[in-house]
């Protein structure tokens, strides 16, 4: 199942304006673990049987990348 982006309906930031939410949401959807990268913006993570590792800076997490996300 590919990853897709929040609907922004569902999405508020307390004195924020609309522009606020975009970012927000395209940021969720750029580096978001389910898309397979790091969070730390190092780039995409490497798959392993327990879940994904970053090459560059060492974080690892239990969760596999959704199969179909962009990357």
């Amino acid at each position: 199942m590919p990853v897709e982006r929040r609907d922004p309906s569902t999405v508020g930031i307390a004195g924020g304006t609309q522009a606020d939410v975009q970012r927000y949401l395209e940021s969720d959807f750029r580096i978001r673990i389910r898309s397979g990268l790091c969070p730390n913006g190092c780039g995409l993570m490497v798959e392993h049987d327990a879940g994904q590792r970053c090459a560059e800076c060492g974080f690892w997490c239990n969760t596999l990348a959704e199969k179909g996300a962009p990357q």
